[in-house]
């Protein structure tokens, strides 16, 4: 049987001091304080959207560039990288931290950069965070794509899966962040760490280069390869960070709709036209898409090449989440199909 403290652990939120409740606090003094890196890309910017209408709840925003999403709460301009963005972390002392900085920038930085980025700003973001008494939970958006693609992977990808074949720059950061992730974790064991692996997301209104190369008229895949794909839905991504702020589950959970699809039946439901090119005619085609500035990094190009599957298990079971959109109502959303197919 629970002592009475236990289940007033049970009852309170990752961010309240361990042994004390919401009614241990007058309402009016709750004051739960989130700082979201990577606040300026549509998820992020959506994140801080639905934060910041919540009662009892200050929102502190960062990015090293402008916001495409606007809202409310104060944004600070900083790169994690610099110094300046742990004294700010350390000012604001929050309690939940979401670091959603850890998109592929290569694209438009170059892999160096890109790569210094990621690994020296996740290094000294965790170096903050493991400095800053206030903080209890932190979610950290990672990406399918540590799993690489390979055509010797598994067919079914679960969170302790060790990917197989050449890994490419961006795979290699992402397994760099999270062993960071693991570092801070047994250092600083007041802490807990909820990483969730998310499927590419799609919608039409993230702007992402998956999102923009599956919505063109016509559409240039490899010839020879159908591989199977899984997506999760824009508003769903920002569903499953609000669920794990809330939740404060912490390990590692991938994270997708429910199902999958090849990537022949996707551009069908999209009514769009598939172009199947040979190796070094898709790598043409893709040179020509860059030069109109759609950009796919390495690891997407990877995945339309041998797919990816993840094991969604956990996230069900134990992270209780739920996407509200399976694979297939997810490409017709984005299609802006779904109420005129039967999903």
């Amino acid at each position: 049987m629970q002592t009475p403290q236990e289940l007033t652990a049970a009852r309170s939120p990752p961010w309240l001091p361990p042994g004390r409740s919401r009614r241990g606090f007058p309402s009016l003094r709750i004051v739960h304080r989130i700082l979201v890196t990577g606040a300026a890309t549509w998820v992020g910017g959506t994140l801080v959207q639905h934060l910041e209408q919540r009662s009892g709840v200050q929102v502190f925003a960062v990015d090293d560039i402008a916001p495409r999403v606007e809202f409310e709460s104060e944004f600070a301009r900083l790169g994690l990288d610099r110094l300046d963005f742990a004294h700010h972390l350390l000012d604001v002392e929050p309690q939940t931290v979401v670091h959603l900085q850890t998109v592929d920038r290569s694209a438009e930085l170059g892999t160096a950069q890109a790569h210094e980025e990621a690994v020296v700003g996740g290094l000294a973001l965790f170096g903050a965070i493991g400095r800053c008494a206030a903080t209890r939970h932190v979610v950290v958006k990672s990406d399918s794509a540590i799993y690489g693609g390979s055509p010797r992977n598994p067919s079914v990808l679960g969170e302790d899966a060790e990917p197989r074949g050449s890994r490419n720059h961006y795979q290699r950061d992402l397994a760099e962040m999270e062993s960071f992730v693991r570092q801070t974790a047994q250092a600083h064991e007041r802490v807990e760490y909820t990483v969730l692996r998310l499927a590419p997301i799609f919608g039409a209104r993230v702007g992402n280069p998956i999102s923009r190369y599956l919505t063109l008229p016509s559409v240039p895949t490899l010839l020879g390869f159908d591989p199977r794909v899984q997506f999760i839905h824009e508003d769903d991504a920002v569903r499953a960070f609000l669920h794990a702020i809330d939740r404060g589950v912490p390990g590692t959970f991938n994270v997708a709709a429910p199902g999958l699809l090849y990537l022949s039946r996707v551009l069908r439901l999209g009514l769009r036209i598939p172009q199947p090119l040979p190796g070094r005619f898709f790598d043409s085609a893709l040179r020509g898409l860059a030069r109109v500035d759609l950009r796919l990094p390495e690891h997407t190009v990877a995945l339309l090449k041998h797919g990816r599957v993840m094991d969604t298990r956990l996230m069900t079971t134990v992270l209780g989440f739920a996407p509200r959109l399976t694979c297939r109502q997810t490409v017709l959303s984005a299609y802006g199909r779904l109420g005129e197919v039967a999903a």
